[in-house]
């Protein structure tokens, strides 16, 4: 079997004071038998009876209760000393000693000592072992349980009923037995950990005839050594008088071993790290006669329990780094934060020529060496402390740091433990300690001016009258910054406005200049003037925006000219004014509404047409309210329509601050781009900024009486806070004006249900008829609805295969111009239009990262970020994909494939890489996805 390293079963919290015990007599004395009456046939002694099971439980854990629970054991000498009578203790075994270094005269060691084995390690059961560690019964594993058995108590056979069988912690049997009614009585011992056995645990060989004991091997290596415990059910045998009913079986363990400590003393002088421990000529190996009940450790009591304790040898603890300086009281853990606890075979130390050696700074001779005296004794907590005040020995403070650095979303830190108590004589007194100062910048500087605001509350504590001592954790704010609540305030906390005109830069009632999106940056009542897109210009009609001045194209044998020479409204009848009035004078815009939003209750109530009378309808306006406490980071999309409900223009609103707009600078083939700061539409549902990690050095300080001040620190740190954004951007189809969501479940936002024509249905009935209702005059009436593939070899939402919606002058069928004219049809919006391709043309996972998203460096070296907001697949009737693995941008020209119409160019992000125009001959897809648009500034 191996050895089971349960050093990472133990929990931090709970301290087992340990019993020491001794063997009683042999198994003679106990009324053991012969073994041919152990092995009767079944037929005559059936194991048939009830389980075997076990009470399993802490002898210490157990004294130390029953102490607490009766007032007589507080606060009283007699008290303490029946308390450590529980424990197999006595006061003497618990004088603080001061051992004189030679050599060193203004040095001494501090030797104190508690009752019990202290706990001091957080369970990590998840994790291989790696330090000596404490067992407690929540981290207690398997164990080995040997039984003798015989027909009366006095009758017990010295053949094992059952031998080193293994036990979990529930007090189950591996190997399961029942009692037998013709041998009722038993007794049991118990060896803890079951998987040492062979390698660092022998136990008596399963032919021995008297009491049972185990032999040990302490390794040099604390890393590697072990806490023994035994257990027995005790001197009267267990009876099973009951047939079918199970006696109870208890078994108590015991720690057998002597813990020692290690702690760096006040007035140390500073500038050095302790990185090795050593303790010289410690014998290393001894055998423990198992005991029957607990004994004391005075006297000889001790020595029946140990014997044949022989082998010296050196026991080294190393990889450590414990600095002199600024750590005062604080208990010596390794690099990796785990316990360095010896765990040494009870002994004699005066005379022995033992010695402890103390290494600084890595030197490969000893610093310091010091010669123990005294004994060590089992069950107790040895504690050495290197100091240079002679008076040092009268009180105990001590603090554990955290094992580790808080979360940066946690609201308590990692805890650390502080022990504190006065050593009165021979009974131990809590001392009450206080918080008297902070250090935030490390400098060894303290103040409670220093506290930072993130540690919110840290209280003093009472102290502890032994090494249990207090578990302690700072009240502390989450490391995080929370973007998007900051974003969401900084638009409500925005001064209202009062019939803001989104066409005037300043808000006035002068139309300077319209587009098809506008951003939202404060609660208020807004106006749309009733103009298509950008056909208001600096103040002027801007009919170039929707007349185009390029020759016709065509592609042979095709009649069909590619170029709309006159950009048409909701009925797909030319324009031929900005205004949406005027243009429709006999059926003008006379109501609006609320298309669909993802930022449900910003626009309070319905939208309005505003006709005012006499201006012919240039004066005409939408007017909605955007509601302060509703107003978040989203979008909707507004429209105005005719009596009878039909659509007759949309536009699209972004509530986001005016700093979206902003631009990034880049240069691609000469020619200097300026992108808006975000991708056009983009919600933030998350939105985090990284953080710095915190740290703090706390000074505690014990109150001591006439002056006596002893201080100790503990450094808390918190992670530092992780970058992360998610969120969605509006999507469109090549060509069209009109925003659709970036995320499902969004009411007003539908699918057409339209099924795709046959590829040869472009001349045959029915399919000519329904290829005719598919216009751009159809998407204008519906804003809030994908359209699909017409279908009939027409790749578009619109059977018109037009290659200039976006750039009213293109007739270059391979998009290779660069010279964008922004058309009405562009969802861009003031200021801003769709780029060309050569915007993407050097852009590449050279200086790039990827998170949900690229992060590209451009020319400029500043940082843009495209998210992966997916795309609305044609093929799926625009369901979304890609969502967080792929981010699609349109641009504003078309890509002739194979001698087919009806592909744009766009930019594709993946994990996988950058495909980009220009560069890639596949980076174009058909008209009728949907995916995100990244303007830049008009030219």
């Amino acid at each position: 079997m191996k050895i089971l390293n349960f050093r990472n079963s133990f929990t931090r919290n709970i301290s087992a004071k340990a019993f020491t015990f001794a063997c009683l007599s042999g198994l003679t004395a106990l009324g053991f038998t012969a073994c041919s009456d152990n092995e009767l046939d079944q037929a005559t002694n059936k194991e048939d009876g009830a389980l075997v099971t076990f009470k399993v439980s802490m002898a210490d854990k157990e004294a130390q209760d029953a102490a607490k629970a009766n007032p007589a054991y507080a606060a009283t000498r007699a008290g303490f000393a029946e308390q450590l009578r529980m424990q197999g203790l006595s006061p003497e075994d618990l004088t603080i000693q001061k051992h004189e270094i030679p050599g060193h005269s203004d040095m001494c060691l501090i030797e104190s000592t508690v009752a019990g084995i202290d706990n001091d390690i957080l369970e990590n059961s998840g994790t291989a072992a790696t330090r000596a560690e404490i067992t407690t019964l929540s981290s207690l594993g398997n164990f080995s349980v040997t039984a003798y058995r015989g027909t009366a108590a006095n009758a017990i056979s010295t053949t094992p009923w059952f031998y080193n069988n293994k036990t979990n912690k529930s007090g189950n049997l591996e190997e399961a037995k029942r009692w037998a009614f013709t041998e009722p009585y038993a007794r049991f011992f118990a060896v803890y950990p079951y998987d040492a056995i062979p390698s660092k645990l022998t136990l008596s060989p399963k032919s021995n005839t008297s009491t049972p004991y185990v032999t040990i091997d302490v390794k040099e290596n604390v890393s590697q050594q072990i806490d023994l415990m035994t257990a027995c059910s005790g001197e009267t045998p267990i009876h099973y008088a009951t047939q079918g009913t199970a006696p109870t079986v208890p078994l108590k363990f015991q720690h057998a071993m002597t813990a020692i400590r290690f702690k760096v003393g006040s007035n140390l002088s500073p500038d050095h790290k302790i990185t090795k421990i050593v303790i010289t000529k410690a014998m290393s190996q001894g055998k423990f006669t198992l005991p029957s009940s607990v004994l004391s450790t005075t006297g000889a009591d001790l020595d029946n329990a140990w014997s044949e304790v022989t082998s010296p040898k050196d026991f080294t603890l190393s990889d450590i780094e414990a600095p002199t300086k600024g750590n005062v009281n604080a208990l010596i853990v390794g690099r990796d934060g785990k316990n360095e606890t010896f765990y040494m075979i009870p002994q004699e130390l005066t005379g022995k020529g033992m010695y402890i050696h103390v290494y600084f700074d890595g030197e490969a001779t000893p610093a310091i060496k010091i010669p123990l005296k005294g004994t060590w004794k089992a069950g107790t907590t040895k504690t050495y402390a290197l100091s240079q005040s002679a008076n040092s020995y009268k009180y105990v403070f001590s603090v554990e740091a955290p094992k580790d650095s808080a979360a940066y979303d946690a609201t308590l830190s990692s805890q650390f433990k502080v022990i504190s108590y006065y050593q009165d004589g021979k009974v131990q007194k809590k001392v009450k300690w206080n918080v008297v100062g902070y250090d935030e910048n490390l400098d060894g500087t303290y103040s409670m001016d220093e506290k930072p605001s993130w540690l919110t509350s840290l209280d003093g504590g009472e102290g502890s009258a032994d090494a249990t001592g207090e578990t302690r954790q700072a009240v502390i704010t989450k490391n995080i910054r929370d973007l998007l609540s900051e974003r969401n305030a900084e638009l409500q906390k925005a001064p209202a406005v009062t019939n803001y005109n989104l066409a005037n830069s300043t808000g006035a009632a002068l139309v300077q200049n319209t587009a098809n999106s506008y951003v939202i940056s404060a609660p208020g009542t807004y106006r749309i003037p009733l103009v298509y897109g950008n056909a208001v210009k600096e103040g002027r009609e801007n009919s170039s925006a929707y007349t185009s001045t390029a020759s016709p194209e065509y592609l042979p044998p095709y009649t069909e000219n590619l170029v709309l020479e006159h950009f048409v409204d909701h009925k797909d009848n030319q324009i031929t004014t900005p205004y949406i009035n005027r243009q429709n004078a006999s059926d003008p815009a006379t109501k609006g509404k609320l298309v669909w939003t993802d930022a449900p209750g910003a626009i309070s109530g319905t939208p309005n047409v505003v006709r005012v009378s006499g201006g012919f309808g240039t004066d005409d306006y939408l007017e909605f309210t955007v509601k302060k406490e509703n107003l978040i980071n989203g979008n909707a999309v507004v429209a105005v329509t005719n009596e009878t409900g039909v659509v007759l223009w949309s536009w699209h609103l972004w509530f986001a601050p005016k700093s979206v707009l902003s631009t990034i600078n880049h240069t691609s083939r000469d020619k200097e781009y300026k992108f808006t700061s975000e991708t056009l539409g983009w919600r933030y549902t998350k939105w985090m900024g990284a953080t710095a990690e915190r740290k703090v050095s706390v000074k505690l300080e014990q109150e001591g009486p006439d002056g006596k001040k002893e201080t100790a620190t503990v450094l808390l740190v918190q992670h530092a806070g992780i970058a992360d954004q998610e969120g969605n951007a509006t999507m469109y189809q090549w060509g069209r004006k009109d925003a659709l969501p970036g995320v499902d479940g969004i009411s007003g936002y539908s699918a057409d249900n339209f099924t795709k024509l046959p590829d040869d249905g472009e001349n045959k009935e029915p399919y000519r008829t329904q290829m005719l209702t598919r216009t751009i005059g159809r998407g204008i009436q519906n804003p809030g609805t994908f359209l699909p593939e017409v279908g009939a070899g027409k790749l578009g939402w619109q059977y018109k295969q037009y290659i200039n919606l976006w750039s009213v002058n293109n007739n270059d069928r391979n998009g290779k111009t660069r010279d964008v004219v922004k058309t009405i049809y562009d969802p861009s919006p003031v200021g801003f239009q769709i780029p060309d391709p050569y915007a993407f043309d050097n852009f590449n996972t050279t200086n790039a990262s990827w998170n949900k998203g690229f992060t590209f460096k451009l020319s400029s070296n500043e940082k843009i970020f495209f998210p992966a907001g997916g795309a609305r697949d044609m093929s799926k009737n625009g369901k979304l994909v890609a969502v967080g693995t792929g981010a699609y941008f349109w641009t504003a020209n078309t890509r002739l494939v194979n001698n087919q119409l009806g592909y744009a160019w766009r930019i594709k992000m993946s994990t996988g890489g950058v495909s980009a125009p220009t560069n890639d001959g596949d980076a174009r897809n058909a008209y009728s996805y949907g995916f995100s648009v990244r303007p830049v500034r008009t030219n």
